[in-house]
């Protein structure tokens, strides 16, 4: 039989009955949680608890919840909830594969009480407001109120109904005030709201509330804070408004007036009569970039101050998708906002709109404000809706509506692909091995897809073999990820391309990763097509000798299309070269750490618009630039020509070379800048020097942060020649860039005389706040 943990201030003889020996803070999972918790307490990693009544954190005490903790409540006579009173606070951080889940023996809505905090933030309800439930003070003066952290938490079956009038939500936040962090919640199954907030000043992200069956989002005296990536999704008839918006019921301008500013919500109903978004009781309100469908009555505004924010521009709803239109129930006058106001051209809006939803809640509208100009609380997410295809961040720790995991049908991907297989978004694939394209096969890939490889002791990784193709064509808006379930560099493989072009390595070539051949005679070959593709967490190591880079291209020929890559947080290069005469385009290397680029054996390509950035100090070279380490004048002799580079290094002195022009490689570089290193450019071995000393390698239009030195036992290039009149270089620069990396240098060379494939671009960098040709689809 279960101990009962009557946490009432009892001291050391309390901490002897219900706190694990070794660690006086942790809670024995043996013990029942009910009662006040007046001292820091842990629930441990992995645990499950059980709640058999109202637990209260008393101010001065931190209550921390780790990463998989399962509280259940009981299903008993007893009011089971969560109370976090003014002055104490949660530390509940869960993470993606491992979630803090609050539920229910019951598996049925309203079978607890939910979880609920109370801060010292503004409210709009007097100085002795009391929580709903728990009878606990909340409000006051203090904006910036902390009251802790949740992070990865999804409640299960709240709404508990304490009276006639008094149901428990999912969360509920009581005055809570802006120094509290939360991300990444889900209310789900509920027989009230799946999130409340009573004033506040609190910011939340990616929020999800699932099938509540009162309303899925509600706020009311006075809420202030900032919301972004919120989905709504009702599937019972008995769920009413898919957010219920007020001030004060008693006092439509009681202050502070509620004005949250929402930006990328995803509103989904349940087909049946009744309103989407309620507006009323002196509500203002900012909501940008949403799409509401499902609701007969999609948008419906009520009461003089509610309106009147709206018509005199206070309040504003723009780029904004609804299914049906927009209808005032203001019974106080004559009405002051409609549907006509709505439209206006300034406004971006759409009534009517048939939004393309897969699983009924993933997908966007292209075109939507970047908020982030608003504030730099929010994301830059131009589009309208919460969840991309391309960036399922409900993935892996939510429910679906019908409780499974979020996503349908999953799809394991391992072996050799001998015929043409397409890969489709909204299937949650499961990379589980190696991955083979055979010859004469082509792997089509759907913009949105998500592959996410298993964190198991199988090696993972996706190869295309001569002879074979890939066809990954993502969007901006739904680009095609590539990822780990552990979100940790070194955690996967990587992909790999293996073609048919001149390399320098012999004609018995294999794959590091793979052991398939690579290299040829075919310049133009063409492996497919690459464009908008994150690839995440790569590195795997192979060996003590080999890791895997995010993208490796063997040989691969210049009928291969490659634009708009990405790889991201990996433990080895981010791109490399093997030879090979593929071009390429917008390219973004980000915190791998091992070179940024590296290329080797003979590559001969073009690229323009390439961005590195490093911010780990283990980072090495952001270019690691070699013809062949065993033979320096091997031929073909490497030999990119590249334009308009933006490489920004760690300032680390662990790893202090920026470009490393080295192993007999020639190359022509223009429109760069190099920053954060504290050897930007440093040239070895003797054909290297000798290219670049004779006019066959060329460096013009290049910025640096510091100098040019040499590593050659016989120099053979120095810094006055790279800043030679006619090459227009700088060195010692002083870059003014936002960010970390937008920003260019007006005035330099139109790459495009160069050759057809470079765009007109007479500036020095890749990237500027202007034209971010990065927004949406990277990280």
């Amino acid at each position: 039989m279960n101990k009962k943990l009557f946490i009432l201030a009892l001291g050391a003889a309390m901490t002897a009955v219900s706190c694990q020996e070794g660690n006086k803070n942790v809670i024995d999972p043996e013990v029942d949680l009910i009662g006040d918790i007046t001292e820091d307490r842990i629930l441990e990693e992995g645990q499950t608890y059980t709640l058999t009544g109202g637990l209260h954190v008393k101010e001065g005490a931190t209550l921390t919840i780790e990463p998989g903790v399962t509280i259940i409540a009981q299903d008993d006579d007893q009011v089971d909830y969560i109370l976090i009173e003014q002055g104490a606070k949660i530390d509940a951080r869960g993470t993606a594969s491992a979630p803090i889940v609050m539920t229910s023996n019951r598996k049925e809505a309203g079978a607890w009480g939910g979880l609920h905090i109370c801060g010292k933030a503004p409210i709009n309800a007097g100085t002795d407001a009391k929580s709903e439930i728990g009878d606990a003070s909340y409000g006051g003066d203090d904006a910036s109120d902390n009251s802790g952290i949740l992070q990865y938490v999804r409640v299960e079956y709240g709404g508990y109904a304490f009276s006639e009038e008094k149901e428990a939500n999912g969360f509920t936040f009581y005055g809570v005030g802006n120094g509290t962090t939360v991300d990444h919640l889900q209310a789900y199954g509920g027989s009230d709201d799946g999130f409340e907030w009573f004033g506040g000043t609190v910011n939340v992200k990616y929020l999800i509330s699932t099938n509540n069956t009162d309303d899925s989002f509600d706020w009311t005296e006075g809420w202030t804070g900032k919301g972004q990536f919120m989905i709504a999704q009702q599937i019972s008839d008995e769920c009413d408004a898919l957010i219920e918006a007020d001030n004060n019921d008693n006092d439509n301008m009681a202050e502070p007036i509620s004005h949250p500013v929402l930006s990328n919500l995803t509103l989904v109903g349940n087909g049946a009569d009744g309103r989407g978004v309620r507006l009323r009781a002196g509500t203002q309100a900012e909501i940008y970039n949403a799409i509401v469908t499902g609701k007969s009555r999609a948008l419906t505004t009520e009461t003089e101050g509610t309106e009147s924010a709206l018509a005199n521009g206070t309040s504003k709803l723009q780029y904004i998708y609804l299914s049906s239109g927009v209808s005032s129930d203001n019974e106080e006058g004559s009405v002051l906002y409609d549907q006509n106001d709505f439209l206006a051209n300034d406004n971006h809006n759409a009534v009517g709109y048939a939004a393309e939803l897969t699983n009924s809640i993933m997908g966007t509208i292209d075109g939507g404000l970047d908020a982030s100009g608003i504030d730099s609380f929010f994301d830059n997410a131009a589009y309208a809706g919460a969840l991309p295809s391309g960036n399922d961040w409900t993935s892996g720790w939510a429910l679906s509506a019908d409780g499974g995991s979020t996503g349908s049908e999953t799809v394991e991907l391992e072996g050799d692909i001998t015929e043409d297989m397409t890969l489709k978004a909204g299937v949650n694939y499961i990379l589980i091995g190696g991955l083979h394209v055979k010859e004469g096969a082509t792997l089509t890939i759907e913009p949105g897809t998500v592959i996410t490889a298993q964190d198991d002791n199988s090696v993972d990784y996706i190869l295309i073999e001569q002879g074979a193709m890939i066809d990954a064509r993502g969007t901006a808006e739904n680009p095609i990820v590539m990822t780990s379930e552990r979100k940790e560099a070194g955690a996967w493989g990587g992909l790999h391309i293996c073609g048919k072009a001149p390399i320098n390595a012999g004609t018995g070539a294999k794959s590091e990763i793979g052991d398939a051949s690579y290299g040829g005679d075919d310049a133009h070959d063409n492996s497919g097509t690459l464009q908008y593709v994150r690839i995440e967490y790569g590195g795997y190591a192979f060996s003590e000798e080999k890791e895997a880079n995010g993208f490796t291209f063997y040989g691969v020929g210049d009928g291969t299309t490659v634009d708009h890559l990405q790889a991201y947080n990996g433990s080895d290069d981010g791109f490399e070269w093997f030879g090979g005469t593929v071009n390429v385009k917008y390219l973004v290397s980000t915190d791998n750490t091992d070179d940024s680029f590296d290329w080797t054996e003979g590559w001969s390509g073009k690229g323009q618009f390439m961005v590195a950035h490093q911010i780990s100090a283990e980072c090495d070279a952001l270019m690691e630039c070699d013809n062949n380490d065993n033979d320096n004048v091997a031929a073909p002799i490497s030999h990119p020509v590249l334009a308009n580079v933006t490489l920004v290094g760690n300032n680390s002195d662990e790893n202090k070379r920026g470009i490393r022009l080295r192993a007999g490689t020639e190359v022509e570089l223009y429109n760069a800048i190099v920053t954060g290193k504290p050897r930007a450019l440093t040239t070895e071995t003797a054909h290297t020097e000798e290219a670049l000393a004779d006019g066959t390698s060329v460096l013009k239009h290049v910025y640096l942060s510091n100098g040019v030195s040499s590593d050659s036992d016989n120099v053979l290039y120095t810094q006055d020649m790279f800043l030679a009149e006619a090459n227009h270089n700088q060195v010692d620069y002083t870059f003014s860039l936002t960010d970390n990396f937008f920003g260019t240098i007006a005035g330099d060379l139109d790459a495009s005389t160069i050759d057809t494939f470079f765009e007109s671009a007479s500036f020095a960098g890749a990237i500027s706040a202007d034209s971010n040709w990065m927004a949406g689809w990277t990280k």
